[in-house]
């Protein structure tokens, strides 16, 4: 400990009340939302900075009862992530600038290559690095993780990589983000788009004392030009005003989805073996490039071990997905479907247009595997049946399937001049999970569900 005390170091301070609040926060998991250029990166280089180098966070070395009044706490391994280069550049110039002289003495070893710091003869190291999914955040153990642009991420970032970085140490994790827009395509690694925004509304609520969450917006930076956000605001869109500078999370943006009637926290379940005696229904979409099918099953009663005890008889589990890609003939999709339902009854199939694709589905049925057409042609009707099932709690769909999970995150209404959704999907083409979904749902009935004094009525077993 001595030795990283006398460790020299430029000091850095925070430039606001807010800043500082974030900065010296101990709690085990803290989620920030921010305006741009509010100084998310260069608070991060601060708090990475007094966790390696062990810097009480609290009075930042001026001694407090958090640190028995020494200043010092003990140093942290820390690891800073974004998925922007340009970022994580900001960061590493903010760390090796206050570490200079350090480094240049020899009291710490840098890697610019790697983008990492270390005290020689021992484990302490702080690093940078850009990453956006789990593969890219992958390795070492960590006592601080702060993921940056965290809504540009992918989930499996935290889900997967980054809890189990934290095991050895019960470390902390930051989540700092911008609102995002879920008009932008082409940059965020998400599934789900809104999963940032998900996260800071869950921490938001929660009692138990672990998660703590902030809200700036770009104003509270007082090195910003005040004249210049002013100006800045006459030149952006209400929408990207109130994200971007303001870091309001806006729940209009609900309304773009075409599928926000998904309860996720009631219908995407963990997975458990679908009994065999579960009648099974198959939806597809056709397409040499981008076949996909879904294979959807009706519950009975009593529920298997693993479900949720609040499924009901006459509901339906989505509980595999299939998108091969292209270069397959009708024969091999046929092989695969019968290998995914080997041990099931399939009772229905059905899919493809229902006016234009009648010599695929009769190309289907020739070689082993009937598929009917739609019961409904136009594709608004489609999706109202699949809100309806969605409505109703009825569909329930694996965790893992995240192909189609995905699609339904992000499938937006197209929008008009004035950012109000239109009758019509936006890359409608891209979905072609959700087609295979909407064709299922007009062969599913949205019968009412039966009181759980009726359930007990059924003849279990019995559909």
């Amino acid at each position: 400990m001595e030795e990283i005390i006398d460790c020299p170091i430029v000091s850095t301070r925070a430039h606001s009340i807010e800043q500082e609040e974030f900065i010296s926060c101990t709690k085990l998991r803290q989620v920030i939302k921010a305006g741009r250029r509010f100084g998310k990166t260069v608070g991060s280089a601060i708090k990475a900075l007094e966790a390696f180098m062990g810097i009480c966070p609290k009075c930042h070395g001026d001694k407090c009862l958090f640190c028995d009044n020494t200043g010092w706490v003990e140093p942290r391994r820390v690891l800073y992530a974004a998925p922007v280069a340009e970022q994580v550049t900001k960061f590493w110039y903010e760390i090796t600038s206050a570490l200079s002289e350090a480094t240049d003495k020899g009291y710490l070893k840098k890697d610019e290559t790697e983008k990492y710091i270390e005290r020689p003869g021992t484990e302490l190291r702080l690093q940078a690095r850009t990453a956006w999914n789990a593969n890219t955040l992958r390795g070492g153990y960590w006592g601080l993780l702060i993921l940056e642009e965290y809504q540009l991420m992918n989930e499996d970032t935290w889900e997967e990589v980054g809890q189990p970085m934290l095991l050895d140490t019960n470390g902390t994790a930051v989540f700092i983000y911008t609102p995002p827009s879920l008009k932008s395509e082409g940059v965020s690694k998400a599934k789900d788009p809104r999963h940032a925004s998900k996260m800071y509304k869950k921490a938001d609520a929660d009692e138990s004392g672990r998660w703590q969450t902030f809200h700036f917006t770009s104003y509270q930076n007082p090195t910003l030009s005040q004249e210049a956000l002013g100006e800045i605001s006459k030149d952006m869109t209400n929408d990207a005003y109130r994200r971007e500078i303001l870091a309001e999370d806006d729940e209009v943006e609900a309304s773009w989805m075409v599928y926000g009637k998904f309860n996720e926290s009631v219908c995407k379940i963990k997975r458990f073996e679908v009994p065999t005696v579960w009648p099974v229904i198959s939806g597809h979409d056709f397409g040499s490039a981008n076949p996909a099918a879904l294979f959807l099953a009706k519950v009975k009663l009593p529920l298997p071990d693993g479900a949720p005890p609040y499924m009901r008889y006459g509901d339906y589990v989505l509980w595999k997905e299939y998108a091969p890609g292209g270069g397959f003939s009708t024969t091999q999709h046929i092989e695969k479907f019968k290998e995914i339902t080997t041990r099931y009854s399939v009772e229905q199939s059905v899919g493809g247009n229902l006016t234009t694709e009648g010599e695929i589905r009769q190309s289907y049925g020739s070689n082993g595997w009937p598929i009917s057409a739609p019961a409904l042609s136009r594709v608004n009707a489609q999706i109202d049946k699949v809100i309806g099932l969605m409505e109703l709690n009825k569909l329930f769909i694996f965790d893992d399937m995240f192909g189609l999970l995905s699609q339904i995150y992000n499938c937006l209404w197209e929008l008009d001049i004035e950012s109000k959704p239109i009758n019509r999907i936006k890359n409608e083409s891209r979905y072609h999970y959700l087609a295979c979904l909407r064709y299922l749902a007009t062969y599913l009935p949205a019968e009412r569900i039966p009181r759980v004094q009726e359930v007990d009525k059924i003849k279990v077993g019995t559909w």
